[in-house]
């Protein structure tokens, strides 16, 4: 997905988050959602990816933490979708990619620095556990391998998407979000 094309579903998922549901806050466990779905659940869940992304990850201050840092913000939004059949698939593929990228920290960590939680400002929003961050040395190859993994896993969803028109919207949308994580990714420090 082009830098552009990332970007414009960004703004896109902005105007539909507005009326979302309040974000959740990280430092999560293994609570899940059961029961009826509504558009606006998986819009609290989108919305609070997106804000976790964005606002944690792509603010830490050193770029060795992002990849995994990702990582366990595409194991949130996977412990959070809403727990049917209809995005039994969009988990597995969630889930799938977060092991892709924390192996992608863990193949590349570096062996000065140490595994850290972070947190966001004075907020409760912060990591569910210390992430590994990459040797200096092997960041852009860990970033490459990052961003290949995140765009297989939005490919994936969209390709997914062929149910009703509702879980086609839902998959389009958590497939744009996973897709704009690439831009923290990408961010220099």
């Amino acid at each position: 997905m082009t830098r552009f094309r990332a970007l414009s579903a960004l703004a896109f998922m902005a105007t539909l988050l507005a009326m979302a549901a309040p974000s959740h806050s990280q430092g999560y466990g293994t609570e899940r959602r059961g029961g009826g779905t509504t558009q606006v659940e998986v819009d609290g869940v989108i919305r609070g990816f997106t804000e976790g992304v964005q606002q944690l990850c792509g603010n830490i201050p050193d770029p060795a933490f992002r990849v995994d840092c990702v990582a366990d913000y595409f194991d949130w939004l996977a412990d959070r979708l809403p727990q049917t059949q209809e995005f039994r698939e969009a988990e597995r593929i969630i889930r799938d990619a977060a092991s892709q990228l924390n192996r992608v920290a863990r193949d590349n960590a570096s062996t000065t620095k140490r595994p850290a939680v972070f947190r966001l400002g004075n907020s409760s929003r912060q990591t569910s556990r210390a992430v590994i961050p990459v040797a200096p040395e092997r960041q852009a190859r860990a970033r490459s391998a990052a961003l290949a993994i995140v765009e297989e896993a939005e490919t994936r969803l969209l390709r997914s998407a062929d149910r009703s028109q509702r879980s086609r919207v839902a998959f389009a949308n958590i497939a744009a979000i996973v897709g704009d994580s690439s831009a923290v990714l990408l961010r220099a420090s």
